[in-house]
């Protein structure tokens, strides 16, 4: 039988709404790939529980992470335009802000605590006569990067502790490297994050000196992920996944430190063995970055020689970085 002319028509609209719908589905079960420039530290576990969990695939997005010694080399790759999201410290975001090049943080990475220890310390081998920064002038200190968070705050805690910074001779090694350096008379100290500072204490006879973070400043916020503004401005809803995914990794993570499926996600991408994972002193994992802590870290780079002129720390905040 023929149908109706009318009910024809209405099958067409149908069959039509069909595709559309179905075409829609498709675009939006559609993964966007997103380029990370990370750094394999303790700071990033909660990047690699969102992976290994599965939350930003639930987001639609996939994950190529970058590895990179320091946060500073992976932001010239995101003004390039190589990768779209990098993990990086304050000092460094704030400098290419100020340089022009459009940074904002999209979501808070890792900081400190009120006491130490914290995640990060000055070791050097055990025995040493260097206890304070009067002690470490001119000597070598290794820090992953110059004019960097570890530098800035290795350079202040110099100061605190009586010493000059400016006599200190500073030696770029990344994390890994450094208790090597340290042992094969490179340096004579080192700022090493976790899990590298507990390794090397704990199996390297090798000591913790100082704690710069703490003597500094309490609640440092060391390090967040930024994007490049024209980035963030052209793909809203990406960035909204990736923090809400991220974001995610943090509850994970906060509430899931020392079990036996987070000793092996740390494990797998630091490369050390679970038991060196399990005693390591783990860093507040943050979902919002205080401007105040920002405008504090500032001042001591206006200090330090990093920055001149007015900035607004505000200005390098995203909203998903603040947002609750």
């Amino acid at each position: 039988m023929t149908p109706h002319p009318l009910r024809r028509h209405a099958l067409k609209l149908f069959a039509g709404a069909l595709l559309a719908a179905g075409c829609l589905s498709t675009a939006l079960g559609q993964t966007t790939k997103l380029r990370v420039s990370t750094i394999p530290i303790i700071d990033t576990a909660p990047l690699q529980v969102a992976m290994a969990k599965g939350f930003f695939t639930a987001e639609g997005l996939e994950i190529d992470t970058t590895p990179s010694a320091g946060g500073a080399a992976g932001l010239p790759a995101v003004a390039a335009g190589q990768v779209q999201i990098a993990f990086s410290n304050i000092i460094s975001i704030v400098l290419g802000a100020k340089q022009g090049l459009g940074f904002e943080i999209i979501a808070a990475g890792s900081g400190t605590g009120d006491t130490a220890p914290d995640m990060g310390g000055l070791i050097a081998n055990k025995g040493t006569a260097i206890k304070t920064g009067k002690d470490l002038e001119g000597k070598r200190l290794a820090v992953n990067t110059r004019n960097a968070v570890g530098w800035l705050y290795a350079r202040e805690w110099m100061r605190a502790t009586g010493g000059n910074p400016d006599s200190v001779t500073f030696v770029e090694v990344p994390f890994p490297q450094m208790s090597d350096a340290v042992r094969g008379n490179r340096a004579d100290a080192a700022f090493v994050m976790d899990p590298y500072m507990s390794a090397a204490v704990a199996a390297e006879n090798m000591e913790v000196i100082g704690w710069p973070f703490n003597a500094v400043q309490k609640r440092v916020p060391v390090a967040q992920y930024a994007a490049n503004k024209t980035y963030i401005q052209q793909n809203p809803a990406v960035i909204e996944k990736f923090v809400r995914a991220y974001n995610k990794g943090v509850d994970w993570a906060n509430a899931n430190k020392g079990s036996d499926e987070w000793l092996r996600i740390v494990s797998g991408y630091t490369r050390l063995a679970p038991e060196k994972v399990k005693d390591l002193v783990l860093p507040p994992f943050e979902k919002t970055v205080d401007p105040a802590a920002v405008e504090t870290v500032v001042g001591l780079m206006r200090r330090n020689g990093l920055l001149d002129g007015a900035f607004d720390a505000k200005s390098v905040l995203h909203k998903t970085a603040t947002a609750r």
